[in-house]
């Protein structure tokens, strides 16, 4: 699957090597999970070329 910050192929519940980002699998973007950020958050700050947490 596709990572929802940076659209690199990542696994389910896997953590993305590009941007840093920890998928949450099915529900991705309804609770921030593992990740410190939300998802629409991470998004902006990859846009930013700042560190995804």
């Amino acid at each position: 699957m596709k990572c929802p910050v940076c659209g690199e192929e990542v696994d389910l519940f896997d953590i993305c090597d590009n941007c840093g980002w920890q998928n949450s699998g099915p529900l991705e973007g309804t609770a921030k999970g593992p990740n410190k950020m939300s998802l629409q958050e991470a998004k902006e700050a990859y846009k930013k070329g700042k560190k995804v947490m």
